[in-house]
């Protein structure tokens, strides 16, 4: 059973949906006990980096992730909650995120290209991840993000998109992921990428 969190900023039940597509029981919840008992925590977000953290904060949330984290746990962070993995943001202040992953949320720098970045974007693969498996370099995945992920060690990069600089498009260290794109709106290859990750939580 994969616990999706509900703090009210969530794309909840198209991320449920498609779970279902691939054949995992989801739960929409904010139950500690639930997230505890959960195979792997889904965190996914829509909207501000520091109104997500207040919810976070405010259904007292952040230990309950902190320790299914250092347990070992997969959690999976989507869009705004790949963004709540890394250190800090610098969306409209500075605040503070989960520290999972080491690096900033920064936004993207003045260019041509329109922000934000929005629609169908092909992903780069940086590293080897069985994440990636039958997902090739000609496939496009739906982003929309002002802001983006500027990681310590690129090295924690999976894969990249182009735009402008290269756009962290999913990330992991150790049992942390984040897929910045929405791989529920992405069809046939967010559900590729979604079928992956149920073998690595097997």
């Amino acid at each position: 059973m994969i616990a999706i969190v509900d703090y009210d900023v969530g794309n909840l039940k198209n991320v449920y949906t498609a779970l279902k597509d691939v054949e995992l029981d989801g739960i929409i919840t904010r139950d500690k006990k639930i997230l505890d008992d959960a195979d792997a925590i889904i965190l996914p977000g829509v909207g501000a980096f520091s109104d997500a953290m207040n919810k976070l904060r405010e259904y007292d949330l952040v230990e309950s992730l902190n320790e299914n984290v250092k347990k070992g746990k997969l959690l999976l962070g989507i869009c705004l909650g790949m963004q709540l993995l890394f250190d800090k943001s610098y969306e409209d202040g500075e605040f503070n995120g989960l520290s999972y992953i080491p690096g900033e949320i920064v936004r993207f720098p003045e260019s041509q290209l329109k922000i934000p970045h929005m629609g169908w974007n092909n992903l780069i693969k940086n590293v080897e991840s069985p994440l990636l498996n039958q997902i090739s370099e000609d496939d496009y995945v739906y982003f929309v993000h002002s802001y983006y992920a500027s990681p310590l060690d690129f090295n924690d990069v999976i894969a990249y998109a182009d735009y402008g600089v290269k756009v962290p498009g999913i990330v992991q260290r150790n049992n942390v992921i984040g897929m910045q794109f929405h791989p529920e709106k992405s069809a046939r290859v967010g559900k590729q990428l979604l079928s992956n990750l149920k073998e690595m939580i097997k």
